[in-house]
């Protein structure tokens, strides 16, 4: 496998397609992005509030649920819109960033072998497969690494520093699973939306795929680190966004009208997340379709059993006939 020639074929292909990065890479990434935000804001302040750096008698769980029932208590006009909004935001934020992936995945797949492909055809494809990948991705969000990190703030918080360091091997221990298996269930999406395979047999042929294939060990770590460079983009604009909130919002406050602080943080703080969606669109399109064609690529190379008999006779490139494949997949 030419791994640049896969790496440049998929930002080229990445380049032109600019309706794939809109409603495949873009939309989904502001619906994460959003609920990253809020979630790294409420964590922020919950440390904050908690005995680590404060002695507050009540939690910033507390001030949240008075500051909701006060706000409903006072507009009670806007009560039922903003539920309706609300949960409408929530459904999207569950179903669309699993749909726009298995509806990428199928797009670019048709595309790389010549079929008809676009925004349509993917998304038609793409949600006959959505219920087993939904089920996947809910099946290993319960050792993905932030749901790990998740717990390791819950505890340090919560139950105190002696009981976070007498789990903090167990914690590591996680960390090295949820990476190697994350690392042998690589292609199961792939397996799931191109092949129409189920969950666990998915989950079985990528652990196949990943360990019969190690000599692209290589492209799989580059693979890791763009990924990985997609999360600390998206982690640097995480806290970028309500840092540039707050200390605009302050800034003004104490110079101006303080509803006017409020308006121009919110102002900076949508620009920032417009543009931290857009990156992350890109990087996720990009990084979609480094994979499709790696999947497309290495799933169709045929594998040598060890019961096939090699020719005594050698060709006339000095390489040694053999009869006899078995299809990988």
């Amino acid at each position: 496998m030419d791994y640049r020639k896969v790496i440049a074929e998929s930002w080229r292909t990445t380049q032109k397609s600019k309706n794939l990065i809109l409603w495949f890479g873009f939309i989904p990434s502001l619906l994460t992005t959003t609920v990253g935000v809020g979630y790294i804001g409420y964590q922020f302040f919950s440390f904050k509030k908690s005995y680590l750096f404060d002695e507050a008698n009540e939690s910033f769980f507390n001030d949240v649920f008075t500051f909701i029932w006060e706000f409903i208590s006072t507009h009670v006009s806007w009560t039922a819109p903003l539920i309706v909004a609300v949960i409408i935001f929530f459904i999207l934020y569950i179903i669309f960033p699993t749909l726009a992936k298995a509806s990428a995945i199928q797009a670019i797949a048709r595309k790389k072998n010549n079929q008809k492909s676009g925004v349509g055809v993917g998304m038609r494809y793409g949600i006959m497969s959505f219920l087993p990948l939904f089920e996947y991705h809910l099946l290993i969000k319960t050792f993905a690494l932030f749901s790990i990190l998740i717990e390791m703030s819950f505890v340090i918080r919560n139950l105190g520093l002696e009981i976070f360091q007498f789990l903090l091997p167990i914690f590591i221990l996680l960390m090295i699973i949820s990476f190697l298996l994350t690392l042998l269930f690589t292609y199961t999406d792939f397996f799931i939306v191109i092949d129409d395979q189920g969950v666990f047999k998915s989950i079985k042929k990528s652990a196949r795929l990943v360990i019969m294939h190690w000599k692209h060990t290589f492209l799989i770590t580059i693979l890791m680190i763009l990924i990985g460079i997609r999360i600390i983009i998206q982690a640097v604009m995480v806290f970028l966004i309500p840092a540039i909130v707050v200390l605009i919002t302050g800034y003004i406050a104490t110079i101006a009208v303080p509803v006017t602080g409020v308006i121009i943080g919110g102002i900076a703080g949508f620009i920032a997340l417009i543009l931290a969606a857009y990156l992350n669109g890109i990087v996720d399109v990009f990084s979609y379709t480094v994979w499709t064609h790696t999947f497309l690529e290495i799933s169709s190379e045929k594998e040598v059993s060890a019961r096939e008999v090699f020719k005594d006779d050698i060709g006339e490139h000095g390489d040694h006939n053999y009869s006899g494949h078995k299809n990988l997949s």
